[in-house]
C-alpha cells in the first residue's frame, strides 16, 4: 500500500509540473501578444500622423505644391502682357483705298490703307477678303504668293496692302468697275468703298486671275 501511495504522489507531481508547463506557454504567448501589441502602437501612432506633419505649413512639400498654380498663373499673365494683342476687327479700323500706280506701269496698283481707329493696339496679319463690283458680277481678287509674319497696330497706326489688275486698253468698254468690297483678315463684316483706280477691267478668257492682291504691308506706308 505504501508503494502504491509513492506512485500516486509521484504521478499527481507529473500532473502539476505538465499544467504549470502549459500555463507557462499561455503566459509566454500573451506576454509576446502584449509587447508586439505594445510595439505596433507607436508605428500606428506614427503612421496615423503622417498625413497631419504633411498638413502643416511645416511640412515642407505641402505648401509649395498648393502655391505653384497660383506662381504659374502669374508666369502665364506675364507673358500674357507681352504676348501679340488681339486682332483687328473691323469697327477698329478707317479703311480708305486710292490709285497708287507709278508712272507707266503696265499693272496697276490700287493701296487699302487700314488705320487703328481704336483707343487699343491690335494685330492685323494675312490677306483681307477683296472684290471688285462691276457690271458683269464680283470679282473676287487672287492671293499673290507672298509671306505675312503680321503688324501690330498702335492706336493711330495703318497699314496697307495693294490690290493689282491690268487696265483696259483695248479700246472697247470691258468690264467696269463699280465698287470695292474689303474684309479684314479673318472678320466678317465687309465695308464698300468707291474704286479709285481705272473705271474698267479687259475681257478676258485667260486662266490668270485678272485681280490680284497681296497680305498687309504689301505696298508702302506713302501710298493713300
Amino acid at each position: 500500500m505504501r508503494t502504491s501511495r509513492i506512485a500516486v504522489t509521484a504521478a499527481a507531481v507529473v500532473a502539476g509540473l505538465s499544467l504549470s508547463a502549459c500555463g507557462g506557454d499561455d503566459n509566454a504567448t500573451n506576454a509576446g501578444n502584449a509587447s508586439s501589441s505594445s510595439n505596433s502602437a507607436p508605428a500606428e501612432e506614427r503612421t496615423g500622423s503622417a498625413p497631419d506633419s504633411a498638413e502643416q505649413p511645416e511640412g515642407g512639400s505641402g505648401a509649395p505644391e498648393t502655391e505653384a498654380p497660383d506662381q504659374g498663373s502669374a508666369g502665364q499673365g506675364s507673358a500674357g502682357t507681352g504676348s501679340k494683342p488681339e486682332r483687328c476687327h473691323t469697327d477698329d479700323l478707317t479703311i480708305t483705298a486710292s490709285d497708287a500706280t507709278i508712272g507707266g506701269d503696265e499693272t496697276k496698283t490700287v493701296a487699302v490703307k487700314l488705320l487703328n481707329k481704336s483707343d487699343r493696339a491690335c494685330s492685323i496679319m494675312g490677306f483681307a477678303g477683296v472684290n471688285l463690283l462691276s457690271s458683269e458680277g464680283a470679282i473676287p481678287a487672287a492671293r499673290r504668293d507672298q509671306t505675312d509674319d503680321g503688324t501690330v497696330l498702335k492706336s493711330g497706326e495703318p497699314t496697307y496692302f495693294g490690290i493689282f489688275y491690268k487696265a483696259n486698253e483695248s479700246g472697247g468698254s470691258g468690264v467696269k468697275i463699280k465698287g470695292l468690297v474689303v474684309t479684314p483678315p479673318d472678320e466678317k463684316k465687309s465695308v464698300t468703298l468707291k474704286w479709285p483706280g481705272e473705271p474698267s477691267l479687259p475681257v478676258t478668257d485667260s486662266p490668270d486671275p485678272s485681280v490680284e492682291i497681296g497680305p498687309m504691308g504689301s505696298v508702302g506706308q506713302g501710298q493713300g
